[in-house]
């Protein structure tokens, strides 16, 4: 019996070593970085440029790579269709790579202030294959860019803490309202590892205290004015989650209070 045991786990264990080498034969093949790809991460990027006291501003327009990093910068070939911006006279290109190491990237448009009559421009920039990239996600290889002077969702540092801490919804009234109770600067914040130059990183305790700081404030003048409640602008969105792209989120069958969409801790 003890015989036949020691055979029996003998060939177990052949077994279970023949599965092991099949599987180190099997091993998924590395991704070819030839094959690589960029997306946008949205199919429109606004940036506000309300207050702009510069002769021109840089917009960073991330992208995702889909593919390996590899040890050198990779150039983004791009084609630019001006709308209401004119390029050379609005806006130039000033890069777009994905930098060695980076499995993201941006790209970079210098833009002159807004003149006088003007409350925003854009263009369209698409994606096309080059000797690094090919062709990525259709629907991702192009987005509308918009520089208005008019409130816009904030870059996803910002809008991830506005997300998690204000209210899941945007609309330029929110934004204004946020604006009127917490100061300008509210507008840089984040309550995570600032990745773009201007912000500023805010301790989850502060954010709970503006969150009920907010709410309170909204919460006073409607109750000053119970016929005039602060109300969300036509913009209005829910999302489901912050990473969703401005302009993909659910628009309600009734534009909502202000007060009755507010995260409150």
């Amino acid at each position: 019996m003890k015989k036949t045991i020691t055979i029996a786990m003998a060939a177990a264990v052949c077994v279970l070593l023949g599965m092991f080498t099949s599987c180190r034969k099997d091993e998924v093949d590395a991704y070819d970085p030839k094959d690589c790809a960029v997306n946008f991460k949205a199919r429109n990027n606004a940036f506000s440029l309300k207050g702009m006291k510069e002769d021109t501003r840089d917009l960073s327009i991330p992208v995702n790579l889909v593919g390996p990093s590899v040890d050198y910068d990779r150039e983004i070939s791009l084609e630019i269709e001006d709308m209401e911006g004119v390029q050379g006279r609005d806006f130039r290109l000033k890069s777009a790579c994905i930098k060695a190491g980076e499995l993201t990237g941006y790209i970079v448009l210098n833009v002159n202030r807004l003149q006088e009559g003007q409350s925003s421009l854009d263009c369209k920039i698409s994606i096309v294959p080059n000797e690094y990239f090919r062709a990525g996600i259709p629907a991702y290889q192009q987005s509308i860019i918009t520089w208005t002077e008019l409130y816009s969702r904030p870059s996803q540092e910002v809008w991830r803490a506005w997300f998690l801490f204000f209210c899941n919804g945007y609309s330029q009234n929110l934004h204004k309202v946020i604006v009127e109770a917490l100061g300008e600067e509210t507008e840089h914040y984040t309550n995570s590892t600032p990745k773009e130059e201007g912000q500023i990183r805010k301790m989850p305790t502060w954010w709970y205290s503006a969150s009920r700081a907010l709410y309170e404030y909204v919460k006073k003048h409607d109750q000053e004015n119970p016929d005039a409640p602060l109300m969300h602008s036509e913009d209005y969105e829910y999302y489901s989650g912050y990473t969703i792209p401005v302009g993909e989120g659910k628009k309600p069958e009734k534009l909502p209070t202000i007060l009755e969409t507010l995260l409150i801790y």
